[in-house]
């Protein structure tokens, strides 16, 4: 009995740290459009609960398998968690990149309507939502779904990139704007690989099966 309490514990720590991460992810999003330097400061000072939060449930799994040793899917369970607040930790990190990118656009005019980033953005957002849910609740179909929707972010980053060197090629003077721009986007593709790493885990605690690396085969 205890040892499923220990387990219950260490999962809800996880949603805890998972809600962290989403308001710093929307934090961000809205930091950015709104040219909001306080909010962006927020998600900064925010960043250590995330952090000792990941900490506080690495130590958790580790004295689980320790004094209970468990077995089959709850030792997947318990080596899914571990794994997946490092994912997590790392997305409260790109959100306080972008927070530190937006103190310094919001010193600039706006570039431009900031349309495919805001929906590059949500849609990240949506995957980091979803890979958790996915993950909890050991839904390999959502996973799968996270898994496939990565291609469409990284294609979004691309278009992005190239449109983004045309606004140099427009005006050299841009270039400081650009570049933290496209530091932007590529904080939020990272967040979607990140997702996508706990999507993989969902499936493995679910089936068994470790898919990193590997493409989704149909089925």
């Amino acid at each position: 009995m205890k040892f499923l309490e220990e387990l219950e514990e260490t999962k809800e720590l996880v949603v805890k740290m998972a809600k962290l991460v989403q308001e710093a992810i929307d934090k961000a999003i809205r930091s950015l459009n709104e040219q909001d330097v306080e909010l962006a400061e927020e998600i900064i000072k925010g960043d250590d609960e995330i952090d000792s939060l990941e900490v506080e449930i690495e130590k958790r799994c580790v004295r689980i398998v320790a004094l209970y040793q468990p077995e089959a899917s709850d030792l997947r369970l318990v080596m899914g968690m571990y794994k997946i607040v490092s994912d997590l930790e790392r997305m409260g990190d790109e959100a306080e990149n972008i927070a530190e990118r937006s103190i310094f656009l919001a010193q600039e005019p706006p570039l431009k309507p900031y349309v495919n980033l805001t929906l590059m953005a949500q849609m990240v957002k949506e995957m980091v939502n979803d890979s958790v849910i996915s993950f909890l609740q050991r839904d390999t179909m959502l996973a799968k779904k996270i898994i496939e929707k990565d291609d469409m972010i990284d294609e979004l980053y691309h278009q992005l990139e190239r449109e983004l060197i045309t606004y140099v090629m427009e005006d050299p003077r841009n270039i400081k704007r650009v570049i933290h721009l496209s530091f932007v986007a590529r904080h939020f593709e990272r967040i979607a690989d990140h997702s996508e790493n706990i999507a993989e885990m969902a499936i493995y605690w679910a089936e068994g099966e470790m898919i990193k690396h590997h493409r989704i085969k149909e089925s």
